[in-house]
């Protein structure tokens, strides 16, 4: 369908409510293989928590030899964006770029994206904040994600032209001053994360089951705006990522696979037998990746 490359993925790729329904459970070392059979990119999500170590890293890269044009970003820690109180120290540079360190010597970091919270408005502190991150990874391919509405202004992404970083476009809720669906492009990597429309879990301290905020399945019609902002964004880029954030019980999974459908109708699109089974909007989109269970009438 488009001339530049879409490369569709999910934040992350390890939920225990993925089991049975993305990939078997019981086989941890098997979950990478099995979205990268299926989807382009994945965005590592376990990063923002804490850093991986390059043995990690070294491990991913090995476990996908076979598929070569499957692509990373990775969520930057959040010691970074969240825990502001106190400036970072070359030691916690050090441990977040030694554990990406063999992804990036691998060729297959695309992006490495600092995602702030609703809380990061748009103001003379927070914007220095974000020009010494540009300073400390001038050399890493950048993208910041913003949810505030304050930022949505020229300055913002002129700045971010200068300093050669990606903005990140998501889909949110429409709360107060949440940043609405947008299309813009600041360098030639574009960048759309898909976050689910849960309003009423949005902005809730404690969600009643892991991964509640992100519970929320795109419809046809939902999906078919979400594509009309991405097709913008493509026409400015040479190369867009769409990461679908909203994981709880698969749905991030059956979303990207409905897009990627999207993206190509001609294609033959393989979906595993259980999504299918979960999401019966796949059957008409997809083939089963394996046997389905015949009905037993």
């Amino acid at each position: 369908m488009m001339d530049v490359p879409i490369l569709v993925g999910t934040a992350g790729w390890s939920y225990p409510d993925w089991e049975n329904v993305v990939y078997p459970a019981g086989k941890a070392a098997e979950r990478l293989r099995a979205v990268a059979r299926h989807l382009d990119c994945v965005e590592i999500d376990s990063s923002f928590y804490h850093p991986p170590t390059a043995r990690t890293t070294e491990s991913w890269v090995r476990s996908l030899d076979q598929q070569p044009g499957f692509r990373f970003t990775a969520k930057a820690w959040q010691r970074f964006t969240h825990e502001r109180s106190v400036p970072w120290t070359q030691a916690d540079y050090d441990l977040l770029a030694n554990g990406l360190q063999p992804l990036r010597e691998a060729g297959r970091l695309d992006s490495l994206l600092f995602q702030f919270p609703w809380s990061f408005r748009n103001d003379a502190k927070n914007r220095d904040w974000l020009g010494a991150i540009a300073d400390a990874f001038a050399d890493w391919p950048l993208a910041v994600e913003v949810r505030h509405d304050s930022w949505l202004e020229e300055e913002t992404f002129e700045l971010l032209r200068q300093r050669h970083i990606t903005f990140c476009n998501i889909d949110q809720p429409t709360l107060a001053h949440c940043l609405p669906p947008t299309a813009h492009a600041t360098t030639e990597v574009g960048y759309f994360r898909v976050h689910g429309r849960n309003a009423k879990n949005w902005f809730l301290e404690k969600q009643a089951t892991p991964g509640g905020r992100y519970d929320y399945l795109y419809s046809a019609m939902e999906l078919d705006e979400l594509l009309a902002h991405i097709t913008k964004i493509t026409a400015r880029t040479k190369k867009t990522f769409v990461i679908f954030n909203n994981h709880k019980d698969g749905k991030a999974f059956a979303n990207a696979l409905q897009l990627k459908a999207r993206l190509s109708p001609a294609a033959t699109l393989l979906a595993p037998v259980a999504l299918r089974e979960r999401f019966p909007a796949l059957r008409a989109c997809t083939v089963a990746d394996g046997a389905e269970q015949l009905p037993l009438v």
